[in-house]
């Protein structure tokens, strides 16, 4: 199982939203190059990188920052999303390095989208599946689509997709803990293996997480328990060592 710390970006910062909502932001005082660095240093080796611009926007508005980590840390394990609107974007960031790329809001508006994907591509192509009152939300996280969970699920059954991001979006950022019955819930529908997002606030949060690999937990994302020192880097890679 990956264990992911997260690195969020809005205007080349590194930031936290509450619950996805813009209007909520918490500016760290952090360079993203400078602390990915510091984490690979200690040990990470895996990262989540969202452009939170280019989710809003709709375009890659931190490309530049991204492929500076990249380029600075090739040996590190890297999935990005945010802004991907076309195989053009896929591509792009697959040319530079990266690991996996998150496709959400595409993925869900156009349905043909995915199949244009090779099979090669799809093997690096990781979908955001976020959840807000039952249904996708989109547009980063600001609008909700029309597809409720069994629905697209049974959409991406089909799509031969490697992984998938799972979100409670009401749990993001809130450090109150993670929704384990909608996770239990999506691994009882699906093979697809699922990475753990949103509202991981203790060591013991991820302590559970990890008995869920059995049933298809592939990978778990810490982002503000970490800014908030909740959560200590170095705790993090002696849990991950004993995986």
């Amino acid at each position: 199982m990956k264990i992911l710390p997260a690195i969020d970006l809005k205007d080349g910062k590194c930031v936290r939203l509450s619950m996805g909502d813009y209007s909520q932001v918490r500016n760290y005082d952090f360079n993203p190059l400078e602390l990915a660095m510091n984490w690979a240093d200690n040990g990470v080796k895996n990262l989540h990188i969202v452009d939170l611009d280019g989710a809003k926007d709709g375009k890659l508005s931190n490309f530049e920052t991204i492929q500076k980590i990249r380029k600075q840390i090739p040996n590190l394990y890297i999935q990005m999303g945010g802004g991907i609107r076309s195989l053009g974007d896929v591509q792009k960031y697959l040319d530079i390095g990266l690991d996996k790329v998150i496709i959400g809001t595409k993925a869900m508006s156009d349905r043909t989208f995915l199949d244009e994907l090779d099979s090669v591509t799809k093997n690096k192509v990781i979908i955001d599946m976020a959840v807000k009152d039952g249904k996708m939300a989109i547009q980063g996280w600001n609008q909700s689509s029309a597809l409720d969970i069994d629905s697209f699920i049974n959409y991406i059954e089909t799509q031969q997709i490697c992984e998938v991001v799972l979100t409670d979006v009401s749990k993001d950022g809130m450090l109150s803990g993670v929704n384990f019955d909608l996770i239990n819930e999506v691994l009882s529908k699906t093979e697809i293996p699922i990475i753990a997002s949103g509202g991981v606030t203790t060591i013991d949060d991820i302590e559970k997480l990890i008995l869920l690999t059995k049933k298809g937990l592939s990978g778990v994302i810490i982002g503000k328990a970490i800014y908030e020192s909740r959560i200590k880097i170095k705790d993090l890679i002696m849990l991950e060592s004993r995986i």
